[in-house]
């Protein structure tokens, strides 16, 4: 049997290049390549931004738009990333598999994904089509009823996919309730079995499948390494499936950063959703990898609540140099009403961390039911003080999360294309599109300073950066940059008008973010060089 392994393309505003690489699928394609023929397609990375073939969010058009200029940019026109559909059906046919099996991770390009299969039966009806991930294991009779999902694999996909290639190629059907986590229709009737959890986590993925000059942060190849499995916490935001924490064996770690090393890969992003749980077992990863010269990073995992600045200087002594953190908002009763442990301990670090040589980027939430603007002003004026990058995170409702069950109240999939930051979802009344979006551009004016106090140390003043050569060189953004501090008020160019023109945006949030950051320091992120506003 020929089983090809597929990660589709997305739409939307953005794509984060470095976040594509497909380590589920390779996890896979170890498991089964002892039964079947398995080739990995990824019609997702490097292949940049084309003319999208769906949608798209005509709402959105007074927020992003790609003929206005401002030095606070966000997203300009809603794209696809990834191969255009006779690229993939011309792929699949070359391949010419009897299986497709398909990640659904985010319920947001479900409908991308969806595509695929669709695509898998006009090449060829007989072709079989399977899903997994994510929203697959949340939604397994949506998926099905379309037509063009023959069976959903529920959790993680290993042992499910190995079986259901058996089971197949062996001809027998009858088989398939017993195959773990499958769900396919019988009679018109779904059978859905439970989430699957795998029991052996040390399996090696097959990177051998995936060309290694096609996965880089900035010129070093890199890959996604996973040293646990799942998390113990509930989050109220948070939609992950309910699959327990566990933790691979050292020796199998240590294996796999040898078949990297021989990969020729330089990087490494760790995966885990708490990557550093377990103190004294992180340590000993961080021993194996100390020496070999990764460049490592942790994009998504690290728990702050665990750390100290011995752990942060074995981080650093393996080949850390930044780091990044989910703050989620600074104020307690945020923390509460999300069920989160509030991350005293992270701000107790701070100090540590700014007089390190560790670059910090630190995530917040904004639109939290619950949350309120002030709460979010004061976020925002906090970490501006501190040598680091703040990172916004737009809330959306996360399939699966205690959240998102409280606000479809019916028929879930209407809420699917909404599933993603760029949307701006309103599940607060405080935090309609226009003062979400406001906050946005807050965020990229105060990044924007850093990087100005960065590369004008003798800055001492928001005047003083209004007379950098970086903005001095380029009319607009000085004036756009200048009018905001004068004005309180947003304004992009109008590249067609050839004219100023204010952008939609929440004035009394302008206002009240500037009363309060009035006298308090902007510090930069690569330094600790500081502004007053």
């Amino acid at each position: 049997m020929k089983v090809l392994l597929v990660q589709p393309p997305i739409e939307d505003f953005y794509d984060t290049s470095i976040r594509t690489y497909p380590l589920a699928l390779a996890y896979i394609a170890a498991k089964i390549r002892d039964v079947c023929d398995v080739a990995i397609l990824d019609c997702r990375t490097g292949l940049g931004a084309r003319r999208p073939e769906g949608g798209g969010f005509p709402e959105l058009a007074p927020y992003y738009r790609d003929d206005r200029q401002t030095p606070f940019s966000l997203f300009r026109r809603y794209s696809r990333y990834g191969m255009a559909r006779r690229e993939i059906a011309t792929a699949i046919r070359q391949a010419g598999p009897d299986l497709v099996a398909i990640t659904s991770s985010f319920t947001a390009y479900s409908r991308e994904t969806r595509e695929v299969a669709a695509i898998a039966k006009e090449v060829d009806s007989g072709i079989i089509t399977v899903m997994g991930g994510t929203h697959a294991t949340l939604f397994p009779g949506d998926v099905l009823r379309g037509g063009d999902v023959d069976y959903v694999v529920r959790g993680e996909g290993e042992t499910p996919l190995f079986e259901l290639v058996r089971t197949i190629s062996a001809g027998d059907r009858g088989g398939l309730p017993s195959v773990p986590g499958l769900a396919f229709f019988r009679d018109g009737t779904l059978q859905a079995g439970s989430v699957h959890v795998e029991e052996d986590i040390d399996l090696i993925p097959a990177r051998d499948l995936l060309p290694v000059e096609r996965y880089r942060i900035g010129k070093r190849p890199y890959t996604f390494l996973l040293t646990s499995r799942g998390c113990p916490f509930g989050c109220s935001f948070c939609g992950k499936p309910p699959v327990p924490y566990r933790r691979r064996t050292q020796g199998s770690i240590e294996k796999e950063l040898s078949v990297i090393e021989g990969l020729g890969i330089g990087a490494i992003d760790f995966e885990d959703d708490m990557l550093n749980l377990d103190i004294p077992s992180f340590h000993r990863v961080l021993d194996l990898v100390k020496g070999r010269g990764f460049t490592l990073s942790a994009m998504n995992g690290l728990y702050s609540h665990t750390l100290d600045t011995a752990t942060l200087t074995k981080m650093r002594d393996a080949g850390f140099s930044r780091l990044n953190f989910s703050l989620v908002d600074t104020s307690p009763a945020v923390h509460a009403s999300q069920r989160r442990r509030y991350p005293a301990n992270f701000l107790g670090l701070l100090d540590w961390l700014e007089s390190s040589d560790f670059l910090v980027e630190t995530h917040f939430i904004i639109g939290l039911p619950g949350q309120t603007p002030r709460e979010i002003i004061d976020t925002m004026t906090f970490l501006m003080g501190k040598r680091m990058l703040p990172g916004p995170s737009i809330y959306y409702p996360a399939p699966g999360s205690p959240l998102f069950n409280g606000i479809h109240r019916g028929d879930p999939s209407a809420l699917f294309p909404m599933t993603r930051s760029s949307v701006m979802f309103q599940a607060n009344p405080l935090f309609p599109r226009e003062t979400t979006f406001t906050f946005m551009r807050l965020l990229r004016f105060v990044n924007v300073v850093k990087a100005l106090i960065d590369a004008n140390p003798g800055a001492s003043s928001l005047s003083d950066l209004a007379r950098a050569d970086r903005l001095r060189k380029n009319p607009r953004d000085l004036h756009i940059f200048t009018s905001l501090l004068r004005e309180k008020r947003l304004l992009w160019f109008d590249t067609r008008g050839n004219d100023y023109c204010e952008e939609p945006q929440d004035r009394d949030v302008v206002t009240a973010f500037f009363k309060t950051a009035e006298g308090k320091a902007i510090k930069g992120f690569r330094t600790c060089n500081t502004v007053r506003v």
